[in-house]
């Protein structure tokens, strides 16, 4: 998402949610918003125009792309909610033993599933969007890769407004593709999927990121 001061002290799910309540609650922190990624706290800062006008560039070009193919689409107002595929039953594990709760900048699901909760995702996407900005590059890069490959997410994408960058990891078969804003970027996991970041015309470099 935006950027992220870690809090140290290892978290489940119930004690984030207890400690986001108390947090927003403080006088000038009513607006801020938090991940949990391997039980740490991260909180996120308000994405700037740039990012926004990226994260509608790939958004729109998702759903023109999805629309007759039964996958959906959710931005970065939808939370999801990682954990361990191999102790999953028919029922969500209880709070206490979850550890994960991520706000991708947008998410593909293509399973009837993805809707059947109204409080956020509970399983893990076909392809997650990270739009990073300078402070959270290492957290996209490196702790929410390892989260994301680790619970069985199939494709991520990295894109970086600072650098004019986007990298593709195929998580599958564990292969990382490198694209700059002058490419026709293509997905691994769809074949027909391709986005022409040479179109994209909303950088705003003064004072961006």
């Amino acid at each position: 998402m935006s950027n992220y001061a870690s809090i140290e002290k290892e978290y489940n799910l119930e004690e984030f949610e207890k400690f986001v309540d108390v947090e927003t609650k403080k006088s000038g922190n009513e607006n801020n918003r938090y991940e949990l990624i391997d039980g740490v706290i991260y909180m996120m800062a308000e994405p700037t125009i740039t990012h926004y006008k990226v994260c509608k560039f790939i958004e729109k070009a998702f759903e023109n792309f999805f629309s007759d193919k039964g996958c959906s689409v959710f931005n970065g107002s939808v939370a999801l909610y990682l954990f361990n595929d191999k102790l999953k039953t028919l029922a969500i594990p209880p709070k206490k033993k979850r550890k994960n709760y991520l706000v991708p900048d947008l998410m593909i699901i293509c399973d009837e599933r993805a809707e059947d909760n109204d409080e956020g995702i509970f399983i893990a996407p076909n392809i997650v969007v990270e739009v990073i900005s300078k402070s959270n590059a290492g957290t996209d890069y490196f702790v929410k890769s390892k989260t994301y490959f680790t619970f069985g997410v199939k494709e991520y994408w990295i894109v970086d407004p600072i650098k004019r960058k986007i990298k593709i990891s195929d998580m599958v078969n564990n292969e990382d593709y490198n694209y700059t804003f002058n490419d026709i970027v293509r997905s691994e996991l769809f074949d027909e999927l391709y986005i022409d970041f040479r179109k994209f015309t909303g950088f705003i470099d003064k004072g961006a990121n």
